[in-house]
């Protein structure tokens, strides 16, 4: 699609003809590959966010690289060299072939050239500061972009890091919001009780409960969740209660549980 190309040009190029027809067409600049790394974090890190100081060692150009390149017009662009094949009168087929040592369109690299005599790269030791931000979720992508390897006639791609939350002993995360799960004894249960949390960053806070607490009740509590990414306040925190009953009870508790509930004891009637 587009304009400015057409006619026996495209069609000729179709089945691989060159030669006569329309002009070398402009090649997209190429990257070398991008790196990935994963980036182990904690929770409590992703909630009061933090800077963590990197090392990354790469291959960079030789400094020098430019004045080991020579012309040549097979060369089509990186790694790749287009030589003219006659297979008829009058007609010529362009053939591809990977050549390591074309760099760039129409420069191939000199060997054994003095300028650079460890070859086109070297490799550099960089120091990054990855800056964690409040609330980021696992699998956001920091990313320095053309920090990756450098090869000549391309661009350096990008070194992104992704971060992999660590597993909490007590807390676990969905989005902006934190789920915990609290064991209560019957006794709390049935009476009410307040329990005091410590949250991620240290501080502490109390949470009441008046009411009669069933098995696997779900209580939330508003704002104590994670930052949220956009900056604007915080999740919610979501207590889970596992209430704990006891293995036995002795004749006496039973009694005193039936007294209280206005239950008659079965003893009684014989």
């Amino acid at each position: 699609q587009g304009g400015g190309h057409g006619g026996f040009d495209d069609i000729f190029s179709h089945f691989g003809f060159g030669g006569g027809f329309g002009g070398q067409r402009r090649q997209r600049e190429q990257s070398t590959p991008n790196v990935d790394v994963p980036l182990r974090v904690t929770l409590k890190q992703l909630y009061l966010g933090d800077e963590i100081e990197v090392s990354y060692v790469r291959q960079t150009l030789c400094t020098n690289w430019q004045e080991c390149m020579k012309n040549n017009q097979e060369c089509q662009g990186p790694g790749v060299k287009v030589r003219m094949q006659q297979i008829a009168p009058g007609f010529v087929q362009q053939v591809q072939q990977r050549d390591e040592r074309c760099v760039a369109h129409g420069k191939m690299w000199r060997s054994n050239c003095r300028d650079c005599p460890n070859g086109k790269t070297q490799k550099e030791k960089i120091d990054l500061t990855i800056d964690l931000n409040k609330g980021m979720y696992p699998g956001e992508a920091v990313t320095f972009e053309g920090v990756a390897d450098e090869k000549p006639g391309m661009t350096a791609g990008d070194l992104n890091f992704f971060i992999v939350e660590e597993k909490h002993d007590h807390f676990h995360r969905d989005g902006d919001h934190l789920y915990v799960t609290m064991e209560i004894p019957l006794v709390d249960a049935l009476t009410g009780f307040s329990h005091e949390f410590t949250h991620l960053d240290g501080h502490k806070f109390t949470v009441p409960v008046n009411d009669v607490t069933e098995c696997d009740h779900v209580m939330r509590v508003a704002g104590k969740g994670m930052p949220r990414r956009n900056g604007r306040g915080f999740g919610d925190l979501y207590i889970t209660f596992d209430v704990d009953f006891p293995d036995t009870l002795s004749e006496e508790q039973k009694r005193g549980i039936r007294k209280i509930f206005g239950k008659k004891d079965p003893t009684d009637e014989l």
